[in-house]
């Protein structure tokens, strides 16, 4: 156990020591213009997308509830005059 504490703090030291080994990797760090713009659009779309999709889910699942309680309304409206 001592031995995973003692590299443990030897990797941390090496990262916060030596800032380049701490890049992800070369094209988010690049000079160029359009690489970085790039490496934005696709974070900002690989977060958003997934947000969309359990939304959308949401929304669907909200619209079926709707209807099936309207369905069941419908059918037995005597029902609901004794709740």
């Amino acid at each position: 156990m001592k031995r995973f504490g003692v590299l443990t703090v030897a990797v941390v030291a090496a990262v916060a020591l030596i800032p380049e080994t701490a890049h992800a990797c070369a094209v988010c760090f690049s000079a160029s213009e359009e690489n970085r713009e790039a490496f934005i659009l696709t974070t900002a779309f690989l977060t958003f997308l997934p947000l969309g999709m359990v939304s959308g889910a949401g929304l669907w699942l909200r619209h079926r509830v709707k209807e099936r309680d309207a369905r069941e309304s419908l059918e037995s409206p005597e029902d609901s005059s004794s709740v």
